[in-house]
């Protein structure tokens, strides 16, 4: 099936509105065999891109190489919204072809069929003038190391030659996290006492119920800082009475038990730090909420912390769901060839979308302060984490640079907070590793289950494509539809599990997914201390996410590529 097919199939969705104001366009196209149809096959990609989002590009970024592949663009429109369109050749394996569009009312995506896929149109230039005037600035970009300035004018640092690279620092961050990896605590035999710090509408009433299953844990309390605001307190309360367990009100007295060996740290994002150095410092192994922190300088504090006192740490991920180990398996088999590219897709469905304007471009800020309010997250923070934590659980590779954007497209509580429902991202890795990433939360019916989890990886020999959603079964039965929960007051945007049985929340049941016999990420981590081995996601990975994310946020504030710090 051509490319076009897949083009003609969304125009006429998006002409229906079924979805909304497009907002965000996903491209990956390995269908072509050889080098000769790249060009063309990418110039009609961002115009079609283009089209479907109706609206003119302001600025491009280009990562690649236009003679052999692989290229990936990240573009953005005059209204804010964006593009990534990665195109290359499909190697000797079977071809490839990935559509993806959001908008503020649900996403499309393109479902190719088992056969045998046709290649994108024919070889030869590309006819239109919009498409050779995008390929043009694709160029550019490539030529200079920078993004390119279409419409307005251009901020600086665009389109201008590539600044050399900052001074590396002599031992490279990676090379710290395969050191820390490598080194684990001393064995320690259980049972093991586990203080949970901050409690209800946190990822706590997951992370407690895990070590709560887990035989060789007991849950010891919870507790906090003894200033936290009245809303805190009363929520900690709420989840100490549900687990049939004590508050400690003071943080450092309830460190300085004898009984407790493992911290469970889920304090808001903006003092998670400095609780995080505290238990550290109390001798105690940390289990902690991601993203780790909220700025870099913390991060770096928080892992030093950590080595200097020798306890495990973890921080939690999706590197052990299923979805994850069929992804490493794939990287594994050699099957692919050499990595060349790697794309993820990670989009939340919660929420009710459709409540904000789409009519200007977000302004993002250098150094975010606020992470996480009632009603709101930065999620290009929030969702976007898991992504980058599962690149660098793949590979351990630097990266060496990223070109960012942010956008307001599907909630008012977010614009009105001043955070993002959606990023995206394109980086450049060690050994010229092309990484893209499109993350955020679009709203309740945006998909039939949790949302978007899809990674497509291109080697020189083969391309593939993982679903977290395949295998799986689709149900249509007489049934009443899937309808989204009622709004909670305390918990509008359905966040926490707590809140879903009050507000009459049910699951939805369209796809089935084989069941995951795994543990849970908590349970690993117990292992790495029983065990006395290292953690996959010690503190070291989770510093150095949080370094990429920080440099994302000034990307997209400053429209250039940006070197996250070392």
């Amino acid at each position: 099936m051509p490319a076009s097919a897949a083009s003609d199939a969304v125009l006429n969705v998006l002409r229906a509105k079924r979805i909304g104001i497009p907002v965000s366009v996903r491209i990956v196209d390995h269908t072509i065999s050889d080098s000769d149809r790249l060009v063309p096959a990418l110039g009609r990609h961002l115009e079609a891109a283009s089209r479907w989002l109706d609206a003119d590009v302001r600025r491009l970024a280009a990562l690649g190489d236009l003679r052999s592949g692989p290229v990936s663009v990240l573009m953005e429109f005059t209204q804010g919204q964006t593009a990534i369109v990665s195109a290359g050749s499909r190697g000797e394996g079977p071809p490839l072809l990935e559509v993806i569009v959001v908008g503020n009312h649900g996403v499309l995506s393109w479902e190719p069929g088992p056969g045998p896929a046709l290649e994108s149109e024919p070889r030869g230039p590309t006819g239109s003038e919009a498409a050779r005037r995008l390929l043009e600035a694709v160029r550019r970009s490539l030529a200079s190391g920078n993004p390119v300035a279409l419409t307005g004018e251009a901020r600086p640092g665009e389109d201008e030659p590539s600044s050399p690279a900052s001074k590396q620092e002599s031992r490279p961050p990676v090379a710290k996290l395969k050191e820390e990896r490598r080194r684990g605590p001393s064995p320690a035999k259980p049972p093991y006492g586990v203080l949970l710090v901050a409690g209800g509408h946190t990822h706590q009433e997951n992370y407690a119920e895990d070590f709560a299953a887990d035989p060789r844990c007991r849950l010891v309390g919870v507790t906090d800082e003894p200033d936290v605001p009245r809303r805190r307190k009363t929520l900690n309360e709420k989840l100490a009475r549900e687990l049939g367990i004590p508050v400690l009100p003071d943080l450092d007295r309830a460190l300085a038990r004898d009984d407790v060996h493992i911290v469970s740290v889920c304090a808001e994002p903006e003092r998670r730090a400095r609780v995080m150095v505290r238990c550290a410092e109390a001798g105690k192994h940390l289990y902690l909420d991601k993203p780790m922190t909220a700025s870099v300088d913390e991060a770096d504090a928080v892992a030093a912390a950590i080595r200097a006192s020798g306890v495990a740490s973890q921080m939690f991920s999706q590197v052990h769901w299923p979805a994850s180990g069929r992804v490493r398996r794939v990287i594994e088999s050699g099957s692919l060839g050499d990595l060349r590219a790697i794309h993820f897709d990670l989009t939340f469905a919660k929420g009710r979308a459709g409540t904000v304007p789409i009519d200007k471009p977000r302004a993002e800020h250098q150094r975010p302060r606020q992470f996480e309010l009632v009603d709101s997250k930065r999620e290009m923070y929030n969702v976007g984490v898991y992504s980058l934590v599962q690149l660098q659980w793949l590979l351990s590779r630097r990266v060496r640079r990223v070109f960012a954007a942010t956008g307001n497209y599907f909630f008012a509580e977010h614009r009105r907070n001043d955070v993002e429902d959606y990023g995206v991202a394109l980086m450049e890795l060690n050994g010229g590793l092309i990484a893209t990433m499109a993350c955020g939360r679009c709203g309740w019916r945006s998909h039939p289950m949790g949302g978007m989890n899809r990674v497509c990886l291109v080697g020189t020999d083969a391309v593939a494509s993982i679903d977290a959603y395949r295998p799986r079964l689709e149900v249509w039965a007489d049934e009443n539809p899937w309808l989204p929960p009622k709004i909670h007051p305390d918990d509008p945007m359905g966040f926490w599990k707590s809140t879903f049985a009050d507000v009459e929340g049910a699951p939805k049941q369209g796809w089935v997914t084989p069941s995951a016999s795994g543990r849970s990420d908590a349970a690993h981590f117990v292992d790495c201390i029983e065990q006395g081995r290292p953690s996959e996601v010690p503190a070291e990975l989770g510093a150095a996410v949080v370094k990429v994310l920080m440099a994302a946020y000034e990307s997209a504030a400053t429209g250039r590529f940006v070197e996250p710090a070392s």
